[in-house]
């Protein structure tokens, strides 16, 4: 069941209906605040739910031909992965593999040129 949000912006003191771009630009300003958290410390297992609820409706919002804006978060996901497999092996980086998995399912591969 996918359950439809209305977002607001307020403009001149009026309430208006927040625009798909405007949204988006929102949704993308969360997951990057994600990325830095987790790069801060948070847990990955703390994240991901609400991380995947706003990359599921960014990809919905983005415009068709602009899927290579996820590259470089693809990117990020296999240096994180590196990251913790270098320092805790497979018990560490396990879980970034399923965070990969999940994302590619949710957002396709990454966009090659």
């Amino acid at each position: 069941m996918m359950v439809e949000h209305v977002f607001l912006t307020i403009t001149r003191g009026e309430m208006e209906p927040m625009t798909d771009m405007a949204r988006l630009a929102v949704l993308l300003d969360e997951i990057g605040g994600y990325q830095q958290a987790i790069d801060a410390g948070m847990p990955l297992a703390v994240a991901t739910p609400e991380l995947l609820i706003r990359l599921r409706e960014a990809n919905e919002l983005l415009p068709l031909g602009n899927q290579h804006i996820w590259n470089d978060f693809h990117m990020w996901i296999i240096y994180e992965w590196g990251s913790a497999y270098r320092s805790g092996g497979d018990a560490a980086g396990d879980p970034w593999l399923k965070f990969r998995a999940d994302v590619q399912e949710l957002l396709g591969p990454p966009v090659s040129d």
